[in-house]
Order: C-alpha cells, then structure tokens, then sequence
C-alpha cells in the first residue's frame, strides 16, 4: 500500500465530478498542492497520480475514514 500524505481543508471546497470517489475529496489536500482533489482539474489530478501513485491509497483511506 502507498502511503500519501497531505492536509485537511478547513473548509469544503471545489466541485462535484464523475471522478469524485468519496465527499473526502472535498477537504483532502495531497501533500504539496494548495488543492484539495475536487478543485484540480484532471490534468492536474493526474499529474498528482503520477507523483505518488496515490490514486488506489486514497480509494483506501476513504473506505477506512467511511468505516470509523
């Protein structure tokens, strides 16, 4: 499993997208961006994906934070 780090929005921010895999991506700003997932647009998402392969981790995390 690939770890990915990153920071919690203070508030909910972006937009609503087929790609959206959890409400998560509202607040989850991945390490080194000033973005949470659903203000990047999908060239920067997956220029994010090809950084830190992040993509399966974070369907990971939210299926553990949904179950807590």
């Amino acid at each position: 499993m690939v770890n990915i780090h990153g920071n919690l929005s203070k508030e909910i921010k972006g937009i609503d997208r087929d790609e959206k895999w959890s409400d998560l991506w509202y607040i989850f700003k991945p390490e080194g961006f000033e973005k949470t997932l659903a203000e990047m647009d999908a060239t920067e998402r997956e220029n994010r994906r090809s950084i830190d392969g992040s993509y399966s981790a974070l369907e990971n995390f939210a299926e553990w934070y949904q179950e807590k």
